[in-house]
């Protein structure tokens, strides 16, 4: 093809000249038409031509893909980042508002982007925003700049949530931006209550372990006093009435001023109250002492080593100590298998689930709030394993909820109620450390259960039973 324009050339000239074509001819025209050798030349310089350009055409083509992939690589990270990403220009516009900006905060990048950055801050910081930009830009002091700090952030709906905030410049086409990380640390600072919380009653139990300890002696002081006046009291009864019956044998002067002694002095009455008063001080002692009893088994910390244990004594010491929690809520309904042996646990970590248990029952049903709840608790033995049920009929679990409450940390309660720990440690003690078994049924609106399985002897059971 490259030939065609030159040799289309020469027939038009020899025509033109009324030539004949012969080799003659067309040296003679390329001697007389020096243009013709320029044509010959042409199509070889437009070849190379072509091919130079269309090698610049490859080239350029593969740098704009090479971006175009960049471009896609940065939007997907951008876009995919757990982390808030927002731009703002030097009048506080937003400019850019990345795809975890919008879970975060609740709004689509459309409702945001051209709209002053201060609708994502609480009112009394939004106030002072634009200054803070102006102050930037006139005395080019970097105070925030660079350095991570913790904020409040609002939400779409109004509400404030805590947030660390680390912003950068950067300059685009010559115009300075500032670009800000945003992180939502609600979670984290949940976590962090709860831990705070959880050391405190971990400092609460090794204290109250204390006062156990130092309450038991005078508690068996008292105790001992009050039998001592119960049997001084049987014996200056019965000299009273040796007395009485005495002083009846005498004049009916000496008679009169005795009984004029005793309604004097009230013996009438204290002979019938005092023996009353001794005998609920000596019930009330022994309630006392049963629950220091209780406090003590609870926190005793040597649960590196398993014993033998009676699951009803424990469940017994366990409603003692947990009756303030349900006194005024709910009712306590027992059913303890009588032929129920001992078995070998950990009693330390076993006193704390079941505790755990019956506080939760007792919860949920203050939070139902519909009068007074029962707590039902039950304890069976069927060939080699106890079986525990702990039913209440509270509030139930929700069942979107259901399969995260085994969950560390995971709780519905509020701060200083529940540390989110109580259900996980529950099912590793009882899971892991005795190779039992731990699950519950809940309808909400109703109520739960929770079933405990545990083997009679752990030395038997080499593999962990199978969850349910």
């Amino acid at each position: 093809m490259g030939l065609l324009f030159p040799v289309s050339a020469i027939i038009f000239l020899l025509f033109y000249t009324q030539q004949t074509l012969s080799l003659t001819t067309i040296q003679q025209l390329h001697h007389t038409q020096p243009l013709l050798t320029i044509i010959w030349l042409a199509p070889i310089v437009l070849g190379a031509f072509g091919y130079i350009l269309g090698k610049f055409v490859i080239i350029i083509k593969a740098q704009i893909e090479s971006e175009n992939n960049q471009k896609t690589t940065l939007e997907t990270i951008f876009n995919t980042v757990a982390s808030a990403i927002i731009s703002i220009d030097q009048k506080g516009l937003v400019t850019n508002f990345n795809k975890a900006a919008e879970r975060i905060f609740g709004y689509t990048a459309s409702e945001v982007i051209g709209k002053n950055v201060k609708i994502l801050m609480p009112e009394k910081v939004a106030s002072q925003h634009d200054q803070y930009i102006k102050d930037y830009l006139i005395y080019k002091q970097e105070r925030i700049i660079g350095k991570q700090r913790e904020i409040e952030a609002r939400h779409k709906d109004g509400t404030l949530f805590p947030a660390t905030l680390r912003v950068s410049k950067l300059k685009i086409k010559g115009i300075l931006h500032f670009t800000g990380v945003i992180d939502d640390i609600s979670e984290t600072k949940n976590i962090m209550a709860q831990l705070n919380q959880a050391q405190k009653m971990e400092a609460m139990g090794q204290l109250a372990a204390g006062v156990a300890h130092e309450i038991n002696t005078p508690i068996q002081y008292i105790g001992d006093n009050l039998h001592a006046l119960e049997a001084n009291c049987t014996d200056l009864q019965a000299l009273i009435l040796k007395s009485r019956q005495k002083f009846s044998e005498f004049s009916a002067d000496l008679q009169q001023e005795w009984n004029e002694w005793e309604e004097q002095f009230d013996i009438h009455f204290i002979l019938q109250d005092t023996p009353i008063a001794i005998q609920q001080s000596l019930d009330g002692i022994e309630k006392v002492a049963g629950i220091v009893q209780a406090m003590k088994v609870f926190s005793h910390t040597n649960n590196q080593s398993t014993s033998f244990a009676n699951l009803n004594e424990i469940l017994k010491n366990t409603l003692i100590i947990s009756k303030n929690e349900y006194k005024y809520i709910a009712d306590i309904e027992t059913n303890f298998a009588s032929d129920l042996p001992d078995i070998e646990c950990y009693g330390n970590e076993l006193n704390q689930v079941l505790l755990n248990l019956i506080i939760n029952a007792a919860h949920a049903i203050e939070e139902k709030k519909s009068g007074r709840g029962l707590i039902k608790i039950t304890t069976e033995k069927q060939q080699d394993t106890i079986y525990i049920n702990i039913q209440d009929n509270g509030i139930g679990i929700p069942k979107a909820i259901q399969d995260k409450v085994f969950n560390l940390f995971f709780t519905t309660k509020e701060v200083g109620k529940g540390s989110g720990q109580g259900l996980s440690i529950a099912h590793k003690i009882i899971v892991e450390k005795h190779q039992g078994q731990f699950y519950f049924e809940s309808t909400e609106g109703e109520g739960t259960i929770f079933h405990i399985i545990l083997p009679l002897s752990l030395a038997k059971t080499n593999t962990p039973y199978l969850e349910q």
